[in-house]
């Protein structure tokens, strides 16, 4: 090795070279680079679903597995991994199979249904808002009835229901797209099977690299910042299904118009934090005040707000449990940042994104409190000397 130290500055040289050049060639062809990598990621697509839907659903198959190993019986203990996997595939797919036979006619009936009748609820907003301006005599709002009114048809006209069955075949039709769904379930139940192998090849990539103590620092983290993500995602999910049937249910009891749709919409936009929640008890308020009567929208107002107060008193602290103890204000920054870099998606990880940051930040922090308390030195007073001290 000692002979190729004396080159060792002219291959750093030429590798700083070629890192500028190929930087350079990359904005230079960004046009190029950029259609290359769609290809790249649309080859890719099977196992980026595959890994998010096993990423997803680790956790409920590493609880079944656990639960399965502790069994007394040696055959369900011998094949706790296989059992846990066909368990969650089975639940997946049933309650996919429910969702589609019981939940989407009844979706798709709401969105027909509001897409015909969009634009006659936003001119009777708009004569309840101007009816209230002119008997209060106030100005909040000034409206252009023609504007808005063709605003709302191009809207419907882009989203004609009538043509939904043609997209909807044309998608089908595409061998590609069906397939590659398809593979992605089927990457997803081997990345599960596999995943300890797959554990084992990073670490093994990480030792060719690294030291043993840098290695063993580099999993602990990966570790945590895992268990971070994947808890966070699985538990905002569930929370989300728990509020969508909580909702729907609710809001069916109460005779609202579009429940159904509105419940789902309570229960996606509550992957949101703080944001989403807010958001959609306005629209479902909204909506029922125009299809309904004040007094309904009131008391859906109110029963939105006592659901919402049970999940984020005993429902969410159930699920998520320590990770709440973040900040509101760390939260309410993550979320603004992340949707305005990336929009929906980045407002739904940056949660745990920044959550990782504090709690490196927090253990750094800690780190150098330890060293500086080690570091200072009380003087120990010898009693011999303090007493000879004292006799002069």
């Amino acid at each position: 090795m000692k002979r190729y130290e004396k080159y060792k500055s002219w291959i750093i040289s030429f590798v700083f070279v070629v890192a500028v050049l190929a930087v350079y060639k990359t904005f230079d062809n960004f046009d190029k680079v950029k259609e290359f990598l769609k290809v790249i990621l649309s080859s890719l697509t099977p196992f980026i679903v595959g890994f998010i839907i096993a990423y997803i659903l680790n956790i409920p198959c590493s609880k079944i597995e656990e639960f399965c190993k502790k069994s007394k019986v040696k055959l369900i203990s011998k094949l706790s991994k296989a059992i846990s996997i066909i368990s969650v595939y089975f639940v997946l797919v049933i309650s996919i199979y429910i969702a589609i036979r019981a939940v989407a006619p009844a979706i798709y009936k709401n969105i027909e249904d509001l897409s015909v009748n969009i634009t006659v609820y936003a001119m009777e907003l708009i004569e309840m808002i101007s009816k209230f301006q002119a008997e209060y005599d106030i100005s909040f709002f000034q409206f252009d009835a023609q504007g808005i009114m063709k605003a709302f048809e191009n809207i419907v006209a882009k989203f004609d229901l009538a043509e939904l069955s043609k997209y909807a075949q044309g998608v089908i039709d595409v061998t590609a797209g069906v397939l590659k769904v398809f593979v992605g379930i089927i990457v997803s139940v081997y990345m599960l099977v596999e995943k300890d192998k797959i554990k084992n090849s990073i670490k093994r990539v990480l030792h060719i690299f690294l030291r043993e103590q840098k290695t063993a620092n580099v999993i602990v983290t990966l570790n945590k910042i895992n268990n971070i993500f994947s808890k966070y995602m699985f538990c905002l999910l569930l929370d989300a299904v728990i509020m969508m049937f909580l909702s729907s249910v609710a809001l069916h009891l109460m005779g609202v118009k579009y429940a159904t749709i509105l419940g789902i919409t309570i229960g996606l936009f509550n992957l949101i934090p703080y944001f989403g929640a807010i958001t959609a008890c306005v629209i479902t308020v909204l909506i029922t005040l125009l299809t309904g009567t004040p007094t309904q929208a009131f008391w859906v107002a109110i029963v939105l707000l006592i659901i919402q107060q049970i999940d984020g008193n005993f429902i969410a602290p159930k699920i998520m449990g320590e990770m709440l103890d973040a900040s509101p204000l760390l939260i309410i920054l993550a979320v603004t940042l992340g949707g305005g870099l990336f929009g929906v998606i980045g407002m739904i990880i940056s949660v745990p994104f920044f959550i990782t940051i504090k709690m490196a930040i927090t253990q750094f922090l800690d780190a150098k409190e330890a060293m500086m308390a080690n570091s200072i030195q009380i003087p120990i007073i010898d009693e011999s000397e303090e007493e000879e001290n004292s006799e002069e």
